[in-house]
């Protein structure tokens, strides 16, 4: 009796391993991704800074602190405003990049439910080999994320971070339309 106590011990500290395990390396992946996102949110709002106040830096700071940065526009609307502004603004590059944009609704679903999901640690998810991904409960269900398909959001964020840095570069110059 007191050899199953003992297994019984031994079998709840490696539940317990493995939990810290996988909450670890749930905290990496969500940290370095939402960060990733945290960056593209602030460089959209420089852009957008950029873009609606060009001379005047008392309007600029404003701007800035009060509208874009203080929950007065979503991320998701930052996005929409940015989009309008390529589309009308630079055609050409719109049609060039238009894929990678595409991407931008998808990063920002995937950062939504992994700022809110609960990590699975169920005996499932305990049992499974940590090279096989971390499960997180509102994201498909619990379907463990494996490293790969993390380092693939990674990338589609690097995309639109390159992306941004390009229309940096475009203002405040405007696309001549094409005919």
């Amino acid at each position: 009796m007191l050899s199953n106590i003992k297994r019984g011990i031994v079998e709840e500290q490696k539940k317990i391993q493995a939990a810290k395990l996988i909450h670890e390396k749930a905290r990496y992946y969500r940290g370095r991704f939402l960060n990733s996102v945290a960056c593209i949110e602030h460089d959209i709002a420089h852009i957008l800074t950029d873009y609606f106040c060009t001379f005047d830096l008392g309007k600029r700071k404003i701007f800035y602190d009060d509208i874009v940065t203080r929950g007065f526009f979503t991320l998701n609307r930052k996005k929409d405003v940015l989009m309008k502004i390529v589309q009308l603004d630079y055609p050409r590059y719109w049609k060039k990049h238009k894929e990678v944009f595409s991407t931008f609704k998808k990063i920002l679903e995937f950062r939504n439910q992994l700022s809110h999901s609960i990590v699975d640690v169920s005996d499932e998810a305990l049992a499974r080999p940590i090279e096989e991904g971390i499960g997180f409960t509102d994201w498909k269900d619990g379907k463990p994320i494996t490293e790969e398909e993390f380092n693939d959001w990674e990338v589609k964020a690097n995309m639109i971070s390159s992306c941004l840095t390009d229309i940096k570069r475009l203002l405040p110059y405007k696309q001549v339309k094409p005919d």
